[in-house]
């Protein structure tokens, strides 16, 4: 007896809507050029001061914004709450930030910097930027001022998407 035959499944059209060209796909560029800058800068911060990636990426973020509750350190650096504890508790050994009760709200747990903190942050703050220039010395400066225009709207915009807990995005 001849097992039944599977249906044959229709191949994909070039080109068509069924179709993805990674290469042309921006979800996947954006990732890729992120991914890949991240872990140029990452590992030069590695090298040289010890911490990884989630380390400064916390660290700066605590720079710039201040003292911030775990969550509120979750929703900047859009890491996930475990990424954040662990990195966390490794910047805590390092002396590098403290975890105090809020003044205001005693059951509230919240982040610092300590000075040793800010005193990476400063010697880190220039490497990036160094980083950061030499990336973008690809671009011509009216080219930097769109990249910068385009991603704060596709930053708003992804925020967008954070608040509503869409699933799948709708078109406008």
């Amino acid at each position: 007896m001849t097992p039944p035959r599977a249906k044959a499944r229709p191949k994909p059209s070039p080109g068509g809507a069924d179709t993805l060209a990674l290469q042309e796909f921006i979800p996947y560029k954006l990732a890729v050029v992120a991914n890949r800058l991240s872990q140029s800068i990452g590992s030069l911060f590695e090298q040289q001061h010890g911490i990884q990636i989630p380390e400064w990426r916390i660290l700066m973020t605590l720079h710039s914004c201040g003292p911030l509750a775990p969550n509120e350190v979750v929703e900047h650096t859009s890491m996930d709450k475990g990424r954040v504890s662990r990195a966390q508790r490794r910047l805590i050994e390092l002396g590098l930030i403290s975890a105090v009760n809020d003044p205001r709200d005693g059951r509230r747990l919240v982040l610092l910097l300590t000075r040793t903190g800010v005193k990476m942050c400063a010697a880190i703050i220039p490497q990036a930027r160094q980083t950061e220039a030499w990336f973008l010395s690809v671009l011509t400066a009216p080219e930097r001022r769109a990249l910068d225009k385009v991603l704060s709207r596709l930053l708003a915009r992804s925020q967008e998407l954070r608040s509503s807990d869409q699933t799948e995005p709708t078109p406008d």
